[in-house]
């Protein structure tokens, strides 16, 4: 090894890490937000209120939601709450402005408070511990508060007001389902403590989730409650998303090293990031209006995660997707996102379909229902939802796949009624006049599985296994009462693919793939909404469905801050 070498990279190291703690501190770790809550959900825009066991729920889970590693968390003096509570009640309704105004009525003056004694405490110059402790005590009792409270507020760099401004329920009660959609956000205030103490409007986030859910017997308040149980967590991690999305809620770091494609930084479990989750890497740059702005030369994901809440120097590492000129110093900037990828995926499959029927009598109502043959390759739209679990299986680039596939099959299929019946014997060649023929029939499937991909800079290729549910739907009419027919089978696929990352959020790419869903005698026929029981006619075989042989198509995907549902809910269905 060459001795001068070595020693120069560990001089450049040592420096790095100097720099690094001049920056951030001895202890090598990002500067920690302290932030304050209001314990209260405004409703504004003339929302419907929720529930008070509904609206505690929503309220609980927003704040385990925004509750990130990287902020410290503490609520507002119950005294300030409670007369900000009381000024909503007071209200009929509250518009943007009334918001406005009761914050400035009950919360800020009591902030303004606590900023002044923190003002008193640097103008009597209070240096040692005890001064300070003792001053706070008796401040925090002419105030109201108790000195922890007093405490808290003063260190409060941030604070949040919660709102609900839609509520909205719809009841089908034809299909029995409840729809709930719950609109929701968080005003979001900066406690500025200058000389001249003030609390400044930041922002407004704000995120709208909708689920719907079935019910029996008219219980329809179990199914409101589960609907709002569905919602609830993921308006919290919209929220969460949105609040990381903020400038000065964004984690961001200088590197520490650039070893090839992989780099090295000071972040780790102390602030949350995870395995997976992207950064912009790039420059701060003073444009010509000498305004500073970051510009960024490629994208890491996160790679190992360092145990950075001990004293040391624990550095992180990423691996670089599209890389740019990269040298330790520059600034890695963190890119929120769901961990949930929606793919789209163009399919060719292949179906097949021999010639058959299947018989049934409704109260002396008989019909037929027949299929001709079919063999071929049909175009479908495959849609899956893949979620990171990189975090819990420890491997990188590892997904949960839940989809759906459909598309239309171009075969004859018939609904012959009862007077046709006894008319002609051989439901094929009945005189088409005579009989309701329809031209198609809708495939579909849902599946559920495992994809894990492998990248080579902007590059990757993927496998994926999957087992699922396919199903052949056809209907027709008799008497004015709607006739569904649905044949069920089980099976899966193995696919591999290649892709590539147009950019943070896009990916591209080909797959090829192989479908085994062998046909199976599962038929379910529906009429005047009653399940049927049905049987072969005479010396005809029910259809044979089947789906068996190569896939192909094209897949994109992308990467949403956030959703309207909550995707959890297709797993538990």
């Amino acid at each position: 090894m060459n001795i001068k070498k070595y020693y120069l990279k560990s001089l450049t190291m040592l420096l790095i890490f100097l720099s690094i703690n001049f920056l951030f501190g001895n202890t090598g770790r990002y500067t920690r937000k302290s932030i304050a809550f209001v314990d209260a959900i405004l409703y504004k825009d003339k929302a419907k209120n929720l529930p008070l066991e509904h609206e505690q729920y929503l309220l609980k889970t927003i704040h385990r939601g925004v509750k990130i590693e990287r902020f410290d968390f503490n609520p507002l003096p119950e005294k300030v709450q409670k007369n900000f509570r009381q000024e909503l009640k007071n209200q009929r309704t509250v518009t943007k402005v009334k918001i406005s105004e009761i914050i400035d009525a009950t919360i800020l003056p009591e902030i303004i408070k606590v900023l002044d004694v923190k003002k008193e405490i640097r103008a009597r110059n209070l240096v040692s511990e005890s001064q300070t402790n003792a001053f706070i005590a008796t401040k925090a009792h002419e105030i109201g508060i108790t000195a922890r409270q007093l405490e808290q507020v003063m260190n409060s760099s941030y604070i949040y007001v919660p709102f609900v401004s839609k509520y909205k329920i719809s009841n089908d009660s034809k299909e029995k389902k409840i729809s709930v959609t719950i609109e929701s956000g968080l005003i979001w205030y900066h406690v500025i403590t200058t000389d001249n103490p003030e609390v400044k409007k930041l922002a407004t986030l704000s995120t709208s989730v909708s689920s719907s859910v079935e019910y029996e017997k008219n219980n329809t308040k179990k199914a409101i409650r589960e609907a709002i149980h569905n919602i609830a967590p993921m308006i919290a991690k919209n929220l969460e998303i949105h609040t990381r999305e903020l400038d000065m809620f964004k984690l961001q770091t200088p590197i520490a090293e650039v070893d090839n494609r992989t780099i090295h930084f000071p972040l780790g479990k102390f602030e949350g990031i995870k395995m997976d989750e992207p950064f912009f890497v790039g420059e701060f740059m003073e444009d010509n209006s000498g305004k500073t702005k970051f510009v960024n030369s490629g994208f890491v994901r996160i790679g190992k995660v360092a145990d950075n809440r001990q004293q040391g120097q624990h550095l992180s590492s990423a691996w670089a997707i599209h890389k740019g000129d990269w040298v330790s110093g520059m600034t890695m900037v963190e890119h929120p996102r769901l961990g949930v990828d929606v793919a789209f995926k163009p399919r060719m499959i292949n179906v097949d379909i021999t010639q058959g029927g299947l018989f049934s009598d409704k109260d002396d109502k008989a019909f037929i229902v027949a299929f001709d043959e079919f063999s071929g390759t049909i175009p479908a739209l495959d849609l899956s939802l893949n979620w990171n679990i990189a975090p819990l299986t420890k491997k990188r680039q590892s997904f949960l796949v839940i989809g759906g596939t459909g598309g239309i099959v171009p075969v004859d299929n018939y609904v012959v009624t009862e007077q046709e019946i006894f008319n002609f014997f051989d439901i094929f060649t009945i005189d088409i006049a005579n009989e309701q023929q329809n031209s198609f029939a809708t495939y579909f499937n849902g599946y559920l599985g495992y994809m894990k991909k492998y990248y080579f800079g902007p590059f990757a290729l993927h496998w994926e296994a999957v087992g699922g549910i396919q199903g052949l739907s056809a209907s027709g009419e008799l008497d004015g009462d709607n006739i569904s027919i649905i044949n069920g089978s089980f099976g899966g696929r193995l696919g591999l693919g290649l892709e590539y990352a147009v950019n943070i959020d896009w990916n591209i790419g080909i797959f090829t793939g192989y479908t085994f869903f062998p046909s199976i005698d599962y038929w379910y026929v529906e009429y005047d909404d009653d399940e049927e029981t049905i049987s072969t006619f005479y010396d005809q075989d029910y259809p044979e469905i089947s789906s068996i042989g190569e896939t192909f198509g094209l897949y994109i995907h992308f990467s949403p801050p956030t959703l309207p549902f909550n995707p959890g809910n297709f797993i538990n269905k």
